[in-house]
């Protein structure tokens, strides 16, 4: 059986096979944020990390 870790990076690696698919076909296309945009959605702080259970 694999953990839920494990399925989390198949699936993760799943969609990102997915993504650089559409891209090369040309059905999605990934474009630079324009200044405006920047300035509407400015980059999210990095959460904060707490330390793990043992």
């Amino acid at each position: 059986m694999k953990s839920t870790r494990e399925r989390a990076e198949e699936k993760r690696a799943e969609k990102l096979a997915q993504v650089r698919e559409q891209v090369e076909s040309g059905t999605l296309v990934i474009r630079r944020m324009t200044d405006e945009e920047r300035r509407r959605y400015p980059p999210r702080p990095d959460p904060v990390k707490r330390p793990g259970r043992r």
